[in-house]
């Protein structure tokens, strides 16, 4: 949770992150952008096994696939604007891994 200081500058209690209200917003909205590029994928392969068109298939995988490319983009802009939120990510896949869920 984010913490307001005077000066419209915040900080998270976890990390060293600082920065303007500015800052803050376009870290919102990247995290919102995030969830909008997943519930686009989601839509994309409902319609893909939903369907035996090859000509909508072949454009719904496509258009998946670049939905993907957009999360991996918003990602490296998440990390970009919040380098702490990088390590807690990384943890989790570790955590994953030590699971055997290689």
């Amino acid at each position: 949770m984010f913490n307001y200081s005077s000066g419209n500058n915040y900080s998270n209690n976890n990390s060293n992150f600082r920065g303007s209200m500015e800052d803050f917003e376009t870290l919102q909205n990247a995290r919102k952008d995030l969830i909008g590029e997943w519930e686009a994928i989601i839509q994309y392969d409902e319609h893909l096994h939903n369907t035996n068109v090859s000509a909508a298939k072949s454009t719904w995988e496509n258009i998946r696939n670049e939905e993907l490319v957009h999360v991996g983009e918003l990602l490296g802009l998440l990390f970009y604007l919040a380098p702490y939120q990088k390590q807690y990510i990384e943890e989790g896949f570790e955590e994953f891994n030590k699971r055997g869920n290689k």
